[in-house]
């Protein structure tokens, strides 16, 4: 009892705050497993001539920590582990290469102030933002997407809430030097959101964000120091519900000059940011006696600009539609599909380019047995003009821009899931992308073939709030 006693005053002397404060006040444990498993074929060059099948099942276990520092601040932390594909055997607990310790991530770690200056919920530290499948930012858990990354930012973020009017500001650092270090190549994103709330059927925001890339002190002899990249892109979003429908409408638009530099230090493109990105949501959800459930949809995106890419540039775009396009393809970016899909170094850069992208689907709910919703789609996807498709036809090798071809192609899915609860839900499907004329008309002798998808994952979330 003495020893107890004296370790006890001990801790108390050396940690006087833990003696009189409760450091993990209202602690709240959640977490999130997600299961996903794969096989598809043709993934990387539309081409059954070379062997590229994929058959993977993944795990990413998410877990997070929330509770009170002070009674006006809120403490989160998220731990992340999503390394590991199954068969690749166990591993240790060690800190070492392929031990535990060393492939688990902080991707959040933050504080939130409630109401700093009166009136503004301020978190400031590595945390997401965005909602998933915005065209224009998203940091976060990426879902149904080919190595399930997760992307986080170092942030101070503002939310401003009125009555029919929040606001949200934007101050972070995409990239950043360690201490006393020059800041080229050091990028800066700040950003405001506006959103309005005039009744319960109509939404809307405005919002613009800047990413400023640092390129003082990079230099090539003939161009001397090359000028800073700094991508604006401004937006308008509307929202129209009545009933059961519902009509989405949004334009972005980019600005400012694009001067990136090169892997070899030069200047790549002495431009302008010119793209511009307009997208339409439609849908209805109708209950049937009898039947159940059943929702039509349809959605339409389109890409473009007045630079020889012709293409939208977003600040960190997640929009994704269909199952094969949505897990693998990387639009303008060096291959008709995601050229490296064993990885995920550049998988995440998904976005709508200078693409058009049309979809239409239906699914439902039948009442005799609630659980299970059943959906089918079609996606064409098709270049918005031959100079937005000229990357990546130079980079595979296709001659398309010749015939002025520019449907990449169709995508058919089939998509079944399980909510077996709030909390837990099993999902599975079947897809194929059919090449189109852009694919067709390769002269280089590639060939094509369709590409298909299976897969089957499951979603369960545990514990307390995740806010």
């Amino acid at each position: 009892m003495k020893k107890l006693l004296g370790s006890t005053l001990a801790l108390a002397l050396l940690f006087p705050a833990a003696a009189n404060a409760e450091l993990l006040k209202n602690l709240q444990l959640s977490g999130e497993l997600d299961v996903d498993g794969v096989s598809a074929n043709n993934m990387t060059d539309i081409n059954t001539k070379t062997y590229d099948n994929i058959g993977t099942v993944q795990d990413r276990l998410m877990l997070h920590a929330d509770w009170d520092v002070l009674d006006d601040v809120h403490g989160r932390v998220s731990i992340d582990k999503n390394d590991r594909t199954w068969g690749t055997g166990s591993q240790n607990l060690g800190s070492g290469a392929g031990g535990v310790q060393s492939v688990l991530t902080i991707d959040e770690a933050n504080v939130k102030i409630k109401q700093l200056f009166g009136a503004l919920d301020t978190t400031i530290g590595r945390q997401y933002y965005g909602e998933k499948g915005d065209m224009v930012i998203y940091f976060g858990p990426k879902d149904d997407l080919y190595g399930l990354p997760i992307t986080s930012l170092d942030a101070v973020k503002f939310d401003w809430a009125g009555d029919k009017v929040n606001a949200t500001v934007l101050a972070s650092k995409l990239t950043g030097g360690k201490l006393g270090a020059a800041d080229t190549g050091n990028v800066s994103l700040y950003g405001i959101d506006v959103h309005f709330k005039p009744s319960d059927m109509a939404s809307g925001s405005v919002y613009v964000y800047d990413r400023y890339t640092v390129n003082s002190g990079t230099s090539t002899p003939a161009v001397g120091v090359l000028p800073d990249d700094i991508l604006y892109v401004a937006g308008v979003r509307a929202k129209i519900e009545m009933g059961g429908a519902w009509l989405k409408a949004e334009f972005d638009k980019d600005f400012g000059q694009n001067r990136p530099v090169t892997a070899t230090g030069g200047l790549s493109n002495n431009a302008n940011y010119t793209g511009w990105a307009g997208k339409l949501d439609i849908g209805a959800k109708q209950d049937i006696n009898g039947v159940g459930a059943v929702t039509g949809w349809g959605t339409a995106g389109v890409g473009s600009g007045g630079t020889s890419a012709q293409t939208f540039t977003s600040i960190a775009g997640d929009y994704r539609p269909g199952d094969i396009f949505g897990r693998f393809f990387v639009p303008n970016g060096g291959g008709v599909t995601q050229g490296a899909p064993t990885t995920t170094a550049n998988v995440g850069t998904n976005n709508l380019g200078g693409m058009v992208i049309v979809g239409i689907g239906a699914k439902i709910t039948p009442a005799s047995l609630s659980k299970l919703t059943a959906g089918v789609s079609v996606y064409n996807y098709r270049y918005q003009n031959v100079l937005s498709a000229q990357g990546v036809m130079n980079a595979q090798g296709f001659h398309s821009v010749d015939n002025g071809n520019k449907l990449l192609g169709n995508e058919y899915d089939l998509d079944l899931n399980w909510q077996h609860s709030e909390n837990v839900s099993v999902g599975a499907g079947v897809g194929t992308f059919q090449p189109g004329n852009f694919v067709r008309a390769d002269a280089a002798g590639f060939g094509y073939s369709p590409a298909t998808l299976a897969y089957a994952d499951l979603k369960l979330k545990f514990g307390g709030s995740s806010n």
